[in-house]
């Protein structure tokens, strides 16, 4: 277990230097913003009449943010697409943004190639790859991420760009001040959790030492069920642990009923409600409530409230930090490099031992031209 008091000893346990990925997250946001100032999309996307965001893993979280975080003030629909193909409403009046750091994987780039052949409003971001060759085929807007790090830590880069979009369409009211607001208040929280930081005023080493030996659960509503998406994504992968999340108010027509089972369950698991002061009023009585219940089932929980967040956006952004320091701090403790993502790089050398092959869906019961396996 490293000392998260100690500098050093963490570096040991970081070797290629995640950690500095998850410090530029202010830097990413502002790059990108300044960026897209300067970037203009074509007079036809204005005629959009629904969105459709592909992307995996960590490049589907601004497309499944942005989709949450805008819900209650664009008028057209917004999917986020996590596959293969595309859904059967892409048509001419469809703008797709296509989203993969690395630029190639393998969804994505296939739902590119299929909404190629029903729209002309494309969007792509990668650092490069496949996704960037294929852009300058279909005559995308492709906006080339400059990083080199791991694709998962570039949430700054695409986030930001994805609601420039929307901004840009005059979907979302997004002012250069707004912005700027958020940023100032992101950098003052890294001031409080970042590495040199000691873990008595820490309050991201503090929830990571609470987090040793547990399964986090986490739990969020409206764009804050996302957030608590990404979270778990980012336990998975900076701390190698299991971490799972779940939707409010869904869950709690379902997910609180399983509390019962296994006996003993507050001893492997840790309930986490990610917090908004934007939340629906109902929705805050209903997390009152569901912290009563854990405690009554004896299962540890904690809430998370950002303080201070004048805006959605400036509350978004800081609890997205501070999900991805926690998880550092987590892979710490766990004596694990945070970088490496073993399981996933031996699935994709199995995988390319079979290429994919673009066959499309021909009847009902078959996926990619193959039978459906049941």
């Amino acid at each position: 277990m490293a000392n998260l008091d100690s500098i050093e000893a963490m570096k040991k346990l970081d070797p290629e230097g995640f950690l500095p990925c998850i410090q530029e997250f202010p830097d990413q946001c502002q790059r990108a913003w300044n960026d897209w100032k300067h970037i203009a999309l074509p007079a036809r996307f204005v005629q959009t009449k629904n969105i459709l965001i592909c992307g995996m893993g960590g490049s589907a979280i601004p497309g499944s943010l942005t989709m949450n975080f805008v819900q209650n003030e664009v008028a057209i629909p917004i999917t986020m697409w996590r596959d293969y193909g595309i859904p059967g409403f892409v048509s001419k009046d469809t703008l797709v943004i296509a989203v993969s750091v690395s630029g190639n994987t393998e969804e994505t780039l296939d739902c590119l190639r299929k909404s190629a052949e029903k729209t002309d409003k494309l969007v792509t971001l990668s650092i490069g790859g496949d996704l960037e060759i294929l852009s300058r085929k279909y005559k995308t807007i492709h906006y080339k991420i400059n990083y080199t790090g791991q694709p998962r830590a570039a949430v700054g880069f695409t986030l930001i760009s994805v609601l420039a979009i929307f901004s840009k369409l005059k979907l979302i009211e997004l002012s250069d001040d707004d912005f700027q607001e958020a940023l100032v208040l992101l950098r003052a929280l890294q001031k409080k959790i970042d590495i040199n930081i000691f873990t008595s005023s820490n309050n991201a080493k503090i929830l990571a030492r609470k987090l040793e030996g547990k399964i986090p659960i986490l739990m969020g509503a409206g764009v804050m069920s996302q957030v608590a998406r990404h979270w778990a994504l980012s336990f998975n992968e900076n701390a190698k642990t299991a971490a799972y999340f779940q939707e409010i108010p869904e869950m709690n027509h379902n997910a609180l009923v399983g509390l019962e089972m296994p006996k003993l369950l507050g001893q492997k698991i840790m309930a986490i409600i990610l917090q908004s002061r934007f939340d629906y009023p109902r929705t805050k009585i209903r997390e009152s409530v569901m912290i009563q219940i854990f405690q009554k089932r004896r299962i540890p929980v904690e809430t998370i409230l950002i303080d201070p967040a004048p805006s959605p956006l400036s509350e978004l952004l800081q609890i997205l930090f501070l999900g991805a320091y926690t998880s550092f701090y987590l892979g710490m403790i766990n004596d694990l490099n945070p970088y490496t993502i073993e399981v996933v790089d031996f699935l994709k050398e199995k995988l390319a031992e079979k290429p994919f092959e673009d066959t499309p869906s021909t009847s009902f019961g078959t996926s990619q031209g193959r039978p459906m396996e049941g």
